[in-house]
């Protein structure tokens, strides 16, 4: 990278590969759109690269910028860092309110334990916690519509500020006395019987059921789907009284054989991991009220699940 590259070109630019818009860009570097496009020809120039170019999807970063951003927000996190614990912010005194989204599953898992230590340090503090549609979490996140997002991303742009929440994995849960199933699952068996899967609108799946079928494609074999349902949380109720299958994360199935009778069972295929993590806007990185929902999020989550603090 030149030398004489500058913290606001940086910071220009690491705006331009989470927003892939110009005029959205400016808006959050709070310049005009001018200043922004003379910056991405600035850094076109300095850095040898188009950084953005124009698709048929709107304008998308090349993966020497998606690379230079990833290193931008590493550098201006340990730069935010010796501010984070700044004496004159009260988060006793702190009218906040903080949009969230996720499913209600999470919801459920992390809901409770938060709001107690809301309540104990925050208590001004609002929290509007509600399901969204996540493929639309990128979008959420740069419209403004919410101020954090909780799930297993895969596609949203690597500028956005993440971080890791706990690891998990899918798995399939079916009723004890399953008439066919009992303690390994095969594939001829995932096959045979019919699944109960988790639709997050009436046209789309969630993004566990989502990676699921896309599994199935590249082998080739589909699976019958019996019913959709709004929640993960539905979807054990249904398994234990019926033949039927549900691919669900380890931690909800977990949550659920203790209400439920089921047998967790480890996939007949691999769908990689679904490690859930909190993901967050440019704009609200600095935040201090954010700051503190966030190390909160994270220190109820380790302290709830047995985990060393990252």
């Amino acid at each position: 990278m030149p030398r004489n590259i500058n913290l606001h070109l940086l910071e220009h630019l690491r705006a331009l590969v989470t927003e892939r818009h110009v005029t959205r860009a400016a808006e959050v570097a709070d310049i005009g759109q001018p200043a922004m496009s003379a910056s991405l020809g600035r850094l076109r120039t300095m850095l040898k690269d188009p950084l953005l170019v124009k698709t048929a999807r709107g304008m998308e970063p090349t993966p020497y910028a998606i690379e230079l951003a990833k290193a931008i927000q590493i550098a201006f996190e340990a730069l935010d860092a010796p501010q984070q614990g700044r004496s004159d912010f009260d988060i006793g005194m702190a009218e906040r309110t903080v949009r969230i989204i996720s499913t209600e599953a999470v919801a459920l898992l992390f809901l409770p334990a938060l709001m107690a230590r809301v309540r104990e340090q925050a208590p001004k503090m609002t929290i509007r916690w509600s399901s969204g549609d996540l493929r639309r979490a990128a979008e959420l996140l740069r419209e403004g519509e919410v101020d954090l997002v909780i799930s297993s991303l895969r596609n949203i742009p690597t500028a956005y500020y993440s971080s890791s929440l706990y690891p998990q994995r899918a798995c399939c849960i079916v009723r004890r006395g399953h008439p066919g199933i009992d303690g390994k699952l095969t594939m001829a068996q995932f096959l045979q019987y019919p699944h109960v899967a988790f639709g997050v609108s009436a046209a789309a799946l969630s993004v566990v059921d989502s990676l699921v079928e896309g599994a199935l494609d590249g082998l080739g074999v589909k699976r019958l789907v019996a019913v959709t349902v709004p929640s993960f949380l539905v979807s054990p109720a249904v398994v234990a009284k019926s033949d039927l299958l549900a691919v669900i994360p380890d931690r909800i199935a977990a949550e659920s054989a203790s209400r439920y009778p089921l047998q967790i069972l480890e996939l007949p295929f691999d769908i990689g991991a679904l490690d859930l993590a909190m993901y967050w806007h440019t704009r609200s990185h600095a935040d201090p009220a954010q700051q503190w929902l966030r190390a909160a999020l994270r220190e109820t989550t380790h302290e709830a699940h047995g985990l060393t603090a990252a």
